[in-house]
């Protein structure tokens, strides 16, 4: 690789990485701050471990930091509640007792281990698997056999809708595939006809200004100059077909690739 190769390659790459950053500090200070900051609060996350926040500091944004906090104290208040911590137990989830202050703690640690049982009950265990959530290991040992029993269950029944789910989408897109291809098919052979018919023109214009007959010169780039147009409508088209069948195609194989991770999952569900 030459010298001047790598230095245009390097160019190239910090105009990219500029590029990149431009584009993620317009996403930045379009966000609602106070918002953000509420759900990071809600999610039981401190704000230096959120990863937008951290993204757009990277990138210089300009942050409404006073929002952000402001936003951040409402959601703390909003999680630290009696009835937010049952319903995150309730949901299977661990609750984040280090942004909680206060003598309230021990109460919330209460109501939050109230929801834990009534999650991990085995009259909810079914429901639980069916709901498409990944079970957090959140249950005490005591009562976690007789749940994980009804959870894989359901879980299975829920792994093997999305299964058949998704290959009656892969179906359907089999067809839209054949389909793109096809009328792409057409479309490049159309191209190769306009472009055969050009170079036939340009020949017959080659021949007719070697033997000076000046009114035929101006017939054909006429001609040619149509084709011009319809061959740059038809790459356009090609394009554009060609794009549609790559998006088609990436869509199915991202299918495929779920259908195979579910697959894999089902066997550790029939367990005991």
């Amino acid at each position: 690789m030459t010298m001047l190769r790598v230095m245009v390659l390097t160019v190239l790459a910090f105009q990219l990485a500029g590029c990149a950053s431009y584009f993620k500090k317009k996403d930045c200070e379009s966000i609602n701050w106070f918002e953000h900051g509420q759900k990071v609060a809600m999610r039981g996350q401190w704000l230096n471990a959120d990863p937008v926040l951290n993204e757009c500091r990277k990138v210089e944004a300009d942050i409404q930091e006073s929002q952000l906090d402001k936003g951040f104290k409402s959601g703390v208040e909003k999680y630290c509640t009696n009835t937010n911590a049952y319903i995150i137990g309730k949901s299977g989830d661990f609750f984040s007792r280090d942004i909680c202050e206060g003598p309230q703690i021990n109460v919330l640690i209460g109501e939050h281990r109230k929801g834990t049982l009534d999650y991990c009950a085995k009259s909810n265990g079914f429901t639980a698997g069916t709901s498409g959530k990944k079970y957090q290991n959140v249950c005490p040992k005591e009562l976690e056999p007789a749940f994980l029993s009804e959870y894989r269950k359901g879980r299975k029944k829920y792994v093997q809708s999305l299964i058949d789910s998704k290959s009656s989408e892969i179906r359907s897109l089999e067809m839209d595939i054949l389909h793109k291809r096809n009328n792409l098919s057409f479309a490049r052979s159309s191209l190769s006809a306009m472009e055969a018919e050009k170079s036939g023109l340009e020949s017959s214009k080659s021949s007719a200004m070697l033997n000076q007959q000046g009114h035929l010169v101006t017939h054909f780039n006429s001609q040619i100059s149509v084709l011009d147009g319809n061959i740059n409508s038809k790459k356009s088209e090609v394009f554009s077909l060609q794009s549609d069948l790559n998006s088609l195609e990436n869509t199915r194989e991202k299918l495929q690739k779920d259908i195979s991770t579910f697959k894999e999952e089902l066997p550790s569900l029939d367990n005991p």
